[in-house]
């Protein structure tokens, strides 16, 4: 081979390996797209399984109507506004055995993270340390809390009852509520307790608004839930907020005092109701962050704010670790109650 002739080899060699390169270079972007398209500009990224890749089930344990019911529905496609892939997430009520039934769906479903449900607390803390539920919500994996309400303590307008001090003197004060292990008989239950309402009697109802029907009526005197619930009574004026169980008013009701103020800050807290989400215990640590970002995304969502504030639900976030260390103050909130609650309800 002449000079000439190897020159040019050699240039055409060159240049093939050139075009190898640029081709192969070609190659490797296109397999990096194709591994990020899973994520969307809301969602964030997909884990290596591709999760969530089909529709995800938001149990409520509660039959339709209600806060949980209500935020549950509001929240469900801002979910799947935040998830990878946009799952479409349904609701499916499961009522019975005050939350129990729905709850235990989540905690025993396959931990595959497709499986969702809200919880109620404080409630549905008592039930492992009364017999009554056998399972550990500190094994359960925390996506974090919607909501929560404080209770307003209301009294009949046919009561004559004006501030604590009537209530706390009265003779003969009925009480009306729902069931014992429920959150609003929980909440009935430790104010008798802490406020010394030894003379007082308890009327149970099958459920909220049959209770504040009856203090609207004046069959009972005094009842406890939250301002979501007793507002269209209080509006009418047939029962009379006394305080608010919270540390800070209520905007909606400025000129009544808090429970705080009253001088029992103990049941600030103790006397409310939120409702919280998680998933199946063992569920991967990145699935359940998956579940968390979109959570707190979706809570800080303008248009979800808008319309939890027009069906009067008032949305109060807290991540997954906080909500765990929530749910273990609870817990120990209820073991001080437990030994007396399970002789009632033995009774």
């Amino acid at each position: 081979m002449n000079v000439k002739a190897w020159r040019r080899t050699r240039r055409i060699c060159a240049t093939t390996a050139v075009a190898f390169g640029l081709a192969m270079g070609m190659v490797g972007c296109g397999t990096q797209s194709t591994t990020t398209s899973g994520a969307s500009s809301a969602g964030g990224s997909a884990t290596k399984d591709n999760y969530p890749n089909k529709t995800i089930t938001l149990v409520v344990p509660y039959a339709p109507g209600g806060d949980f019911d209500t935020t549950a529905r509001l929240l469900a496609p801002f979910l799947t506004k935040y998830l990878p892939n946009k799952p479409a997430v349904i609701v499916k009520n499961v009522p019975g055995g005050n939350s129990e039934i729905g709850d235990m769906q989540v905690i025993d479903a396959n931990p595959d993270g497709y499986t969702i449900g809200y919880f109620t607390l404080p409630g549905i803390a008592l039930g492992p340390l009364i017999g009554q539920g056998n399972y550990d919500l500190t094994k359960v994996s925390w996506i974090g809390q919607v909501f929560a309400m404080p209770y307003v303590a209301a009294v009949s307008k046919k009561s004559g009852l004006k501030d604590i001090a009537a209530v706390k003197s009265d003779p003969h004060l009925k009480i009306g509520t729902t069931g014992i292990t429920t959150t609003a008989g929980l909440a009935s239950f430790i104010t008798t307790k802490v406020l010394g309402l030894e003379n007082s009697s308890t009327v149970p109802s099958g459920g909220s608004s049959m209770s504040i029907l009856a203090a609207a009526q004046g069959a009972v005197d005094f009842v406890q839930f939250p301002y979501s619930a007793l507002q269209q009574q209080i509006k009418a004026g047939l029962i009379e907020p006394l305080w608010v169980n919270s540390s800070k008013r209520l905007s909606e009701l400025p000129q009544v005092p808090t429970i705080a103020e009253l001088g029992y800050p103990q049941l600030a807290s103790v006397v409310s109701l939120s409702g919280a989400i998680g998933t199946t215990p063992g569920v991967s640590q990145q699935d359940v962050a998956i579940l968390q970002d979109a959570l707190r995304k979706a809570l800080s969502d303008p248009d979800f704010l808008s319309k939890m504030k027009a069906a009067n639900e008032s949305p109060a976030y807290l991540n997954g670790a906080d909500t765990l260390a929530e749910v273990k103050n609870d817990i120990q909130v209820m073991k001080t109650y437990a030994p007396q609650i399970k002789a009632a309800v033995n009774k």
